[in-house]
């Protein structure tokens, strides 16, 4: 019994021991743990500033690892089927006698596919269906984007779109106002048949119609004048007094290919930044590659491609376009220069 109770007694102490060293040694470490850990804040993070600030302030409520995801997809994204030979299938440069491989929608087909992606894109005018509607990025943050901007400055127009080439169609500007609201934006529509009288007969809210068409831009006229059959987009911007315009947030274009002549007067100094450009290529000519090089640079990418099939063979498409901030492609940049390299 004795030596029963000595070895009990010797366990007991060994294990109020080893506990008092054990806890002795966890409370050493959650001290200095806790002398190293930053004090954590309970003021709420901004997850959404990235985007915002990224997106010109169009994206206000994407979290910064959705961005980076599509920074990412941007970065990634390869322009051309054949990178070493992006004119392969062009019919100018491209010889081949079959129509597979030497023709315009062959090389529509090989080339340039969207690289961005809006959550809430929709397809504007009538009821959605055909030729004629547009795919617009996200419609509800136009409405949102010029409801602030009023705030701001009651003297703002809200939302401005410029709308080239109708063909007496106003089917968009029509749905563009039945789904931001009326009155919402100021729609400018250009073509060089008048359709006024049409225009009037829809009864769209700040819709203004103008008998001209878009030309090269001639860089030594200062003040056009009135009058004209042709004006470039800085002489329309002056002719409408929009000199001090902040934003045209959608600039819709179909004029049978004096897209190639005038793209680079888009984005000229002195016209307004254009959030979202919506056009319709026609045919691949030597200014097609030229021209998706400008947009990038300019801060553009697509989130839409479509091909008209029919009206046409494939040979015209509608693309569309959204304006970035140049700090997006940083990424992108960084890999074509490892490429490079």
């Amino acid at each position: 019994p004795v030596s029963f109770l000595f070895i009990t007694l010797v366990v007991v102490v060994a294990i109020v021991l080893y506990v008092g060293t054990h806890t002795e040694k966890v409370l050493a470490a959650s001290k200095l743990y806790a002398s190293d850990k930053p004090v954590e804040s309970h003021e709420p993070v901004d997850d959404y500033s990235l985007a915002k600030k990224q997106s010109l302030g169009f994206f206000y409520d994407v979290r910064k690892d959705e961005w980076e995801l599509l920074q990412k997809l941007v970065a990634e994204h390869e322009d051309h089927k054949y990178p070493e030979q992006p004119l392969t299938h062009n019919p100018i440069f491209d010889k081949r006698g079959m129509k597979y491989f030497n023709s315009n929608p062959a090389w529509w087909q090989t080339n340039y596919e969207p690289n961005f992606s809006c959550r809430f894109e929709k397809r504007i005018g009538g009821n959605g269906n055909g030729d004629g509607p547009k795919w617009i990025c996200d419609p509800h943050r136009i409405a949102k984007l010029a409801k602030d901007r009023k705030a701001k400055d009651p003297k703002h127009p809200g939302c401005v779109i410029y709308s080239v080439g109708s063909n007496g169609d106003f089917s968009f500007e029509l749905g563009m106002e039945q789904e931001v609201g009326p009155g919402v934006c100021e729609f400018h529509i250009f073509d060089m048949k008048n359709y006024t009288e049409k225009m009037l007969e829809q009864n769209i809210k700040r819709a203004y119609f103008h008998q001209w068409g878009l030309g090269t831009q001639d860089p030594n006229v200062d003040i056009p004048e009135p009058g004209k059959q042709f004006y470039g987009l800085k002489d329309t911007i002056k002719l409408l007094d929009h000199e001090n315009l902040d934003m045209i947030d959608i600039f819709k274009i179909d004029c049978e290919k004096c897209e190639w002549s005038t793209f680079q007067d888009w984005f000229a100094p002195g016209i307004p930044s254009m959030q979202q450009v919506q056009v319709e290529l026609h045919n691949a000519p030597k200014e097609a590659i030229p021209f998706f090089t400008f947009l990038e640079e300019s801060g553009y990418v697509r989130f839409h491609k479509e091909p008209n099939i029919q009206f046409n063979d494939g040979s015209c498409i509608e693309y569309a376009f959204l304006k970035l901030d140049k700090e997006f492609f940083s990424l992108r940049k960084e890999m074509k220069q490892k490429k490079e390299n």
